[in-house]
């Protein structure tokens, strides 16, 4: 008796949880494409592309699980970033109104305690790129809060005649440096993640046209089933789950797909529209 071949499994990532398909069932793995958009298709078709001379529509894993598309919370990250470009606009119009005006500086002094700093330590990620990126923005963050409290300094310890020479490149630096430097990083960092953090991939399923939208591939391994997870509330209550698996070079559970409910479901799509 021959011993059965064990196809591996391809990991993926949905919302930040773990997700696998035996890799039988994928003929290909694609980076999303351009596509067009399907008038009247339900939310969870992203649309079709044409690939090797076949149309191939997209299922958005996310959406058909009740989470948030990936293209909005792509927007959602951008609009927090443009918020905090604007937080140090009136960071800067503030200090320039104390150094003009005197009186109390009413904003955060402290890096790290304005709402890009409290974003920035509590931000985690293991994309090399990203990190690199995000350093960049320490120094000219720093220095920029940091003025607030030179300005201070200087207002009450620096002679009347060098006073306001003093204040002026407090506040020159800050505009002319520091400042730019932040927005056009922030800038660059809706760039970054745009093209690294929120980049989907297609796995194209064999002989159905269909391709499955996913956050990212993780890797191609082969995985262990979890004994006894049978009642795994992911199990049991969601119908596109098939059973729970775990990997050596992984962390965490693995849920695998039930390719037989997920094809139900695309055969159920097609005849809505």
């Amino acid at each position: 008796m021959e011993k059965e071949i064990r196809c591996p499994y391809i990991l993926f990532k949905i919302a930040g949880s773990l997700y696998c398909i035996n890799s039988k069932y994928i003929s290909t793995i694609v980076q999303l494409p351009d596509y067009s958009t399907i008038p009247a298709a339900p939310a969870n078709v992203t649309g079709m592309f044409k690939y090797r001379n076949e149309v191939i529509q997209m299922l958005d894993l996310r959406v058909t699980f009740g989470l948030k598309s990936i293209s909005d919370e792509c927007r959602d990250f951008e609009d927090m970033i443009d918020a905090r470009k604007q937080d140090h606009v009136n960071w800067v119009k503030e200090l320039e109104r104390f150094i003009n005006e005197g009186g109390t500086f009413h904003l955060a002094k402290d890096p790290h305690q304005c709402a890009l700093g409290k974003w920035y330590d509590s931000f985690k990620t293991d994309n090399l790129t990203i990190i690199n990126h995000l350093r960049k923005i320490e120094e000219p963050h720093e220095k920029l809060h940091l003025a607030a409290d030179e300005a201070d300094r200087c207002k009450k310890d620096c002679e009347n005649c060098q006073r306001e020479e003093c204040l002026m490149k407090i506040l020159k630096r800050v505009k002319e440096e520091s400042m730019p430097t932040i927005l056009n990083l922030l800038d660059q960092t809706k760039e970054l993640f745009r093209s690294t953090i929120y980049k989907e991939m297609v796995l194209i399923l064999d002989g159905i046209r269909w391709g499955i939208v996913v956050d990212e591939i993780v890797s191609v391994e082969e995985l262990d089933t979890i004994a006894g997870r049978d009642q795994d509330p992911m199990v049991c209550h969601c119908s596109y789950i098939n059973q729970v698996m775990e990997s050596p070079k992984s962390e965490g559970l693995i849920f695998e797909l039930n390719t037989k409910s997920l094809s139900a479901k695309l055969k159920e799509l097609e005849a809505a529209y």
